[in-house]
């Protein structure tokens, strides 16, 4: 019902076009894979489909509209988050001012304080921002480059790096976990083979 109401609305919104940064990965993503990651850790997926294609989109919160400039595409699409796997890119989306930005990184935050990934009495402190290169998250294996439409504040930054960073390293851990899986369930299949009495080798 609340997918075809969104849908209803996207198909009368305009082609929106405002990737505020594209954060290009090293590695090919999982579009599946990473989509359950990020619904994982908190955040919440709307799928929009019309009658060329279906995009899915995540949010932080469905109810971060601006007051100040309320309408259903900020409902619907709002600050977001969307990963182009054949691009291996994710894009972090928003309307062209401080107040998606803040939403986004708070969204952010709020995860990365949950997680224990940063603390959030150094953050009310100031500690991160005043000393970024201190507590900065290694990304170098990970993003490739980041492109930016209008520069973003160091410290907000900061905490997307983090925030990219924590979720590859749950991608990658739920791809190994999928492998140690598949491996023990191959030595299984094995195991019950080389054990059937009616099996011999080439006898």
């Amino acid at each position: 019902m609340f997918g075809s109401f969104l849908n209803e609305i996207a198909s009368k919104l305009p082609e929106i076009n405002r990737k505020d940064k594209e954060i290009y990965l090293k590695d090919k993503i999982d579009e599946k894979v990473f989509g359950d990651i990020l619904i994982k850790v908190g955040l919440i997926s709307i799928e929009i489909k019309n009658s060329e294609k279906s995009e899915i989109y995540y949010k932080f919160s469905l109810y971060d509209s601006n007051p100040n400039k309320p309408g259903m595409k900020d409902f619907v699409l709002g600050s977001h988050v969307k990963l182009d796997a054949e691009k291996s890119c994710i894009c972090i989306y928003g309307y062209q001012d401080d107040y998606d930005e803040k939403n986004i990184i708070l969204g952010m935050k709020k995860i990365l304080f949950k997680e224990k990934i940063l603390d959030e009495v150094y953050d009310k402190s100031e500690e991160y921002k005043n000393n970024p290169e201190k507590y900065e998250a290694n990304t170098d294996d990970i993003i490739e480059r980041i492109e930016k439409r209008r520069e973003v504040r160091p410290y907000n930054l900061f905490i997307i790096k983090h925030f990219i960073k924590y979720v590859i390293d749950k991608y990658k851990e739920e791809n190994i976990s999928s492998e140690d899986n598949s491996a023990n369930e191959n030595n299984e299949d094995n195991k019950n083979i080389t054990s059937n009495p009616f099996i011999t080798n080439g006898e």
